[in-house]
């Protein structure tokens, strides 16, 4: 039985589960990525750098996926979450933190069992620090005037997606918008 609009709002809609959401957040990455920093998992300066930049690279690509199908196409808590945020976007709506704590430890231990703990700690932490960023930027987006000619241009891209939710899924980059024919442009 699907969760109702108000059981949502009441789960995403605390002030504290939105900020302590980057705390959490925030200890997953440091977690994740000390299995390829310390002990016998460890890898090396390379390795290092590689899977860093992986990490942040394959964000962008699972930021459009789950945004386009997630929350727009899999009817679930999470779409219902996301239409109360295109519904309000300026209010403090987030996915509980525990729940993506939860999600993340457990995909990690999944993916430990075929791969390095090392290397998987190291794209998944970078990945979930790219999330991290996202948040930020996506609540700049809807909070902050930005100056930066980047910020502002991925501002206005999202805010079309708002416009027209058929469009613009990726957020950080129109990267994938672009890749898979989902992109539209600002008028001049």
């Amino acid at each position: 039985m699907p969760l109702s609009i108000e059981s949502v709002r009441r789960l995403g809609s605390s002030r504290f589960n939105y900020w302590f959401g980057y705390v959490a957040n925030a200890s997953l990455v440091l977690w994740l990525t000390s299995h390829g920093v310390w002990g016998d998992t460890a890898v090396g300066p390379l390795g290092l750098v590689g899977y860093s930049i992986v990490g942040l690279l394959s964000w962008t690509f699972f930021e459009y996926v789950l945004h386009r199908y997630v929350y727009h196409e899999v009817p679930s808590f999470l779409s219902v979450g996301h239409g109360l945020h295109h519904d309000a976007p300026k209010e403090l709506i987030g996915v509980p933190w525990y729940l993506t704590t939860a999600a993340v430890v457990a995909i990690y231990s999944a993916v430990t069992q075929v791969f390095s703990p090392g290397a998987t700690g190291l794209v998944m932490g970078f990945a979930w620090l790219g999330y991290i960023g996202y948040c930020l930027l996506h609540h700049g987006s809807h909070h902050w005037r930005f100056e930066q000619p980047y910020f502002r241009a991925m501002k206005r891209h999202h805010l079309l997606h708002h416009a027209f939710p058929e469009f613009n899924w990726g957020f950080t980059t129109s990267l994938w918008d672009r890749a898979f024919g989902t992109y539209k442009a600002p008028r001049s």
